[in-house]
């Protein structure tokens, strides 16, 4: 699911705009607008598998696929980077899950494939704003020179990548990568003609 609300506002300010029309205040203040683009999407699906060796080696002896592991209950999703969801081979589940979180899957019998569906949990939503201020310079006949300050992840918030689904690992259900970058900023000028 993914939505993208987006604006672009020119400040009513300066020659041709509501307000200070003439004057030094006119020049300072007139020509500016400000955009913005605010994406929101929810988790993409992430696999939840068990990679020991034993599995796969008497199912595929070329190692090609990853084995599933059994579903045995409902999965418990924390929401946490240390422990998205609840697994206690994870360290960091047992501080922050809720009492009485019981493992969702375990490794099925040597020889035999798991039940767990294929992308069965969601990762971390994503929600960042990226706005930009400018200020037109316009001259002569059609030119105009923008200066342009863009600001992507204005609020510098995280964008975490996917958990680790691997059920035999001792990171499972840790976050350890990003899927975005924290916030950046950019100046530039554009010339238009």
């Amino acid at each position: 699911n993914r939505l993208a609300a987006s604006y672009v506002y020119d400040l009513p300010f300066g020659r041709g705009q509501k307000m200070l029309q003439h004057g030094p205040a006119s020049w300072i203040l007139g020509d500016w607008e400000t955009t913005g683009v605010y994406p929101f999407y929810s988790g993409h699906p992430f696999q939840i598998n068990e990679n020991d060796g034993n599995h796969n080696s008497i199912l595929d002896p070329y190692g090609y696929t990853t084995a599933t592991p059994d579903q045995v209950g409902n999965p418990r999703v924390v929401g946490d980077p240390d422990c998205w969801f609840y697994a206690s081979k994870d360290s960091a589940c047992g501080e922050k899950a809720p009492s009485g979180a019981t493992d969702a899957f375990t490794t099925p019998a040597v020889g035999t494939i798991g039940n767990t569906g294929r992308n069965s949990l969601r990762g971390p939503h994503i929600d960042v704003l990226d706005a930009a201020l400018l200020r037109n310079f316009p001259f002569g006949e059609g030119w105009n020179l923008q200066a342009r300050w863009e600001v992507f992840n204005v609020t510098n918030t995280p964008e975490f990548g996917q958990p680790n689904g691997n059920i035999t690992s001792g990171g499972v259900a840790s976050i350890t990568s990003l899927a975005g970058d924290p916030r950046v900023m950019q100046f530039a000028l554009r010339l238009s003609f």
